[in-house]
């Protein structure tokens, strides 16, 4: 930036108030960070990240002030993680929260999958957090399900905060929503599907012990809260539960489907599963 490009800069930087001015500097280090595997870009927006902590200096606002003291913690050409020992804190102590979506990619994503979808469903009934379901999306997509059946009231694509979760895997996974659970479970026991229920139960087996048969299969899970009714679990072939060492016997709707799905799969591509 020329010198009356970068006054004029700084003289707009220092009329910002103060959480317009912390904002600008997060917006520039995810800047910096969104283009890190690239060098030049890195450079030149690392370039501006110094100008800009240069002028936190000037700033009337104390908070803002405090970040020009950065500049000298960050060493010539700091590693990935340097840096980010910066970004972290920043973060932190001025209330931006981070999800998934906000992360950059270490990798690109795969043009395509690398293998077929596998005989392989998730049932979720009465799922309350849109951010659970989008989560499940992803999950889904990532091990291969070839179908997810959302149940009940159910989160869908249509809303935000499930796009924003599924990171675009909203659109590359195949699902269904059902009014009633209990129709969508007869449906597939009638098509030849096992139907495994994920739920803490005195009479449910450990998902760390148990061989799922061979074939096709649907995992269902439950409401965050109440888990999935009794009248549900009577229509599966048996109930399955993630044991837990902790205070808390359970987890969240959508790392316990991880788990699950990630086990079945592991079973499945190994040859573990066995003939019923």
């Amino acid at each position: 930036m020329d010198k009356d490009g970068g006054s004029i800069g700084m003289r707009r930087f220092l009329e910002l108030n103060e959480g317009m001015a912390l904002r600008q500097v997060l917006d520039q280090l995810h800047s910096v960070e969104s283009v890190w595997m690239s060098e030049m870009p890195r450079t030149e927006a690392f370039a501006q990240l110094l100008e800009l902590l240069s002028w936190c200096g000037l700033h009337r606002s104390e908070k803002v002030r405090e970040l020009a003291q950065l500049s000298a913690r960050i060493p010539e050409a700091p590693t990935y993680h340097q840096f980010m020992t910066l970004v972290a804190p920043i973060e932190r102590a001025f209330g931006r929260g981070v999800t998934d979506p906000d992360i950059a990619a270490r990798s690109l994503d795969r043009a395509e999958p690398m293998a077929k979808t596998l005989p392989f469903v998730l049932v979720v009934d009465n799922l309350r957090s849109a951010f659970n379901v989008g989560s499940i999306f992803r999950i889904a997509e990532c091990f291969g399900v070839s179908h997810l059946h959302l149940c009940g009231y159910t989160a869908t694509p249509e809303q935000d905060k499930l796009k924003k979760a599924s990171m675009g895997t909203d659109t590359l996974q195949a699902w269904t929503w059902h009014p009633h659970v209990s129709d969508c479970l007869k449906a597939l026991k009638a098509s030849g599907y096992y139907i495994f229920a994920l739920e803490t139960s005195d009479t449910a087996q450990s998902l760390q012990v148990f061989e799922f048969p061979q074939g096709p299969t649907a995992l269902v899970f439950g409401n965050e809260r109440f888990g999935i009714e009794a009248h549900i679990l009577e229509l599966c072939d048996a109930v399955l539960e993630i044991p837990c060492q902790g205070r808390k016997n359970s987890l969240n709707v959508a790392v316990s489907l991880g788990v699950a799905a990630y086990e079945w799969r592991r079973q499945h591509t190994s040859g573990i599963a066995k003939l019923r």
